[in-house]
């Protein structure tokens, strides 16, 4: 059948609009006068026709763990993230405590995955969140959340708190990769099912550039996490004030990344261009100090922990302007009218 065709409207029965189906698709799918296809409403105001029909069809894979030298957990996550419903690790002899412990982290690191059944042999995971239930918004408001909290608490102890705010670094970061994953998941499931993509309120570019969102913020996470670690052990051997770059970039990214979040809800695109500017010259003064640094006669173990605090900062902030340089696309796309 080739790619797209015309046919006209017809009226039957005086006021019911009909259009005929290409004899070519009817014939590839098996349908007979009687039988039932679906009909969806897409986002763009299209309509798309299919077979399916009902409740939408469930996704399994099996995984054979004892063929596995290693590797299951990056397989059960490209299962999950392919929006597989149920995920089943079979074995021809009992499966081991070590994979169990790895099926353990991996329900830890996702979202709305259980184990259904548990057996010698064979564990069947199933999900129990319906793609469409949380906004993607609420997810990527999470992962903000959980990466200012890392930020302003290293910022914190630095200023002389309790390293005790940061005792729960690993178990942040863990939240903020599942959150990601969830994201990537309903992004899959929303190509690939218009009632999803509906009910999420996306269309498919705003979808593939929320999952852009996701990992840019992941990997802003990544960098938080590595300063709250740095902070966590060199906290006594850091010297720098509060108004000593880099640490007085620290608030100044927090501002810039809030109205980064707050301006995906109110589209105001000068205040997301604002901010994107003000985080491009904080790199640059940041870049600038760190040219001095190594001029300067400081402790080596000091200057190296100095240094990559610094560099995480700097990168923090990169990953910032990439955010909004994707709020500045997705807002762009919705301004499109037709000619």
């Amino acid at each position: 059948m080739v790619d797209s065709e015309f046919r006209k409207l017809q009226i039957t029965g005086g006021s019911t609009t009909i259009v005929s189906l290409p004899k070519e698709w009817v014939s590839q799918n098996q349908l007979r006068k009687g039988d039932v296809v679906s009909i969806e409403e897409l986002s763009s105001g299209d309509l798309r026709i299919s077979t399916l029909q009902g409740a939408r069809n469930k996704t399994c894979i099996t995984i054979d763990c004892c063929q596995l030298e290693n590797g299951l957990v990056d397989l059960m996550i490209g299962a999950y993230l392919s929006g597989a419903d149920t995920i089943s690790i079979v074995c021809s002899k009992p499966i081991s405590r070590i994979v169990r412990s790895e099926i353990r982290g991996f329900l830890r690191d996702t979202r709305g995955m259980e184990i259904e059944s548990d057996k010698e042999k064979e564990i069947r995971i199933v999900s129990l969140l319906n793609p469409s239930e949380l906004k993607l918004q609420v997810s990527v408001n999470r992962m903000y959340i959980l990466i200012s909290g890392l930020v302003n608490d290293s910022f914190a102890v630095l200023g002389g708190d309790s390293n005790e705010l940061l005792h729960d670094i690993e178990d942040r970061e863990r939240q903020i990769d599942a959150r990601r994953l969830l994201i990537e998941r309903q992004v899959a499931a929303a190509l690939k099912m218009p009632s999803v993509e509906k009910r999420l309120a996306v269309d498919r570019f705003s979808a593939m550039e929320h999952a852009s969102i996701a990992r840019v913020l992941e990997r802003m996470g990544d960098h938080a996490t590595r300063l709250a670690f740095l902070v966590r052990e060199n906290s006594r051997s850091i010297r720098l004030q509060p108004n000593d770059m880099p640490l007085k970039a620290i608030p100044m990214f927090s501002n810039g990344l809030k109205e980064l979040v707050h301006n995906m809800y109110t589209k105001e695109i000068s205040l997301i261009h604002g901010a994107k500017v003000s985080l491009g010259n904080i790199i640059k003064e940041i870049e600038a100090d760190e040219d001095e640094l190594w001029t300067g006669r400081r402790p080596t173990e000091r200057l190296y922990a100095e240094f990559q605090i610094s560099e995480s900062v700097r990168r923090l902030c990169a990953y910032a302007v990439n955010f909004a340089e994707l709020l500045l696309n997705m807002l762009m796309h919705e301004r499109l009218e037709p000619v």
